[in-house]
This record gives C-alpha cells, sequence and structure tokens, in this order.
C-alpha cells in the first residue's frame, strides 16, 4: 500500500531539499546557475515500463537543480564533501552511481532520504566545450497513492 501524501507536499519536501543540495556547492564557483526546475507533470510509479498513470500505479514527482561552474574547479571534491555531509545524516544512504565501463566524463552519487526521496548528484570531471563544468541535482519523490482528483496535465 503507498503512503498517501500530497503532491504539494511532495514537491515543497523535494524542492527543499534539492536548495539544501545548492547551497553546499560554494557560490564562488558558480558561473550560471539555472535554479530549480518549475513543477513538471507528474509520474506513473511506473515510467520505466512506459505504463500510464492509474488510480493503482501510484505517481510520483521529479526535479532538478543545474549550474555550471569554472573549469578549474575540483567538483569531485565538491561532491565529496556533499557525501560526507549527508552520510553524517540520520537516516540518509549514498551510494556510487557510476558503472565502471560509462564513458561519460562525469561523477554520480545517489543519496536516499528516510522518506525514500533520491537526489542523483552528477558533476563534470572534464570541461564542456564552453570551458565550464557542470553540477546537477536529479530528484525523485517516493512513489504515493495516485490522488483520486489528478489532473494529468497539471504540473505539480
Amino acid at each position: 500500500m503507498l503512503p498517501k501524501i500530497s503532491l504539494a507536499e511532495l514537491r515543497a519536501t523535494q524542492d527543499a531539499e534539492l536548495e539544501r543540495f545548492r547551497e553546499l556547492v560554494p557560490s564562488d564557483i558558480i558561473v550560471k546557475d539555472y535554479g530549480i526546475s518549475p513543477p513538471r507533470r507528474a509520474m506513473s510509479c511506473n515510467v520505466l515500463d512506459a505504463q500510464p498513470i492509474t488510480s493503482d500505479s501510484g505517481v510520483q514527482l521529479a526535479g532538478r537543480w543545474r549550474a555550471l561552474a569554472a573549469a578549474e574547479t575540483d567538483l569531485e571534491t565538491i561532491v565529496e564533501e556533499i557525501r560526507a555531509n549527508y552520510a553524517a545524516k540520520s537516516g540518509w544512504s549514498t551510494r556510487s552511481g557510476d558503472q565502471l565501463d560509462d564513458p561519460l566524463t562525469s561523477t554520480l552519487v545517489v543519496f536516499t532520504s528516510p522518506d525514500g526521496y533520491q537526489y542523483y548528484v552528477r558533476v563534470s570531471t572534464e570541461p564542456n566545450r564552453e570551458g565550464l563544468k557542470t553540477v546537477s541535482v536529479s530528484s525523485f519523490s517516493p512513489c504515493v497513492e495516485t490522488p483520486a482528483d489528478i489532473d494529468l496535465d497539471a504540473r505539480y
């Protein structure tokens, strides 16, 4: 049985945590801050199976914060400091999200809250063509009961 939490509460919790991640990245290294993404449509908990939202599927919300940093910035050290910060928090877990054969020029760490929210922190290890590095945090709420009055076109 999925928990019954309002989509407004999911969004508020998720965005507040994205802001905490944002605050852990020193502002003096940020060249461009894209901010936290605006609300998006709810997703089916079966999104990987390309299943639509139904009364039984449950729903979840996605969010994101992204910024560009100067090329000389050591973002791997910053992500390790963020990992240490969250590892010290009660109930949080962290794990590497990278695969050994991943050709990406980035590092990924996955953070999971005690309530089941997941945050994927990815940082560039090499500059892009503009000479900048990316730091981003993608987030997913836990799956909750599909609200009876859900508007499939609304942004939550």
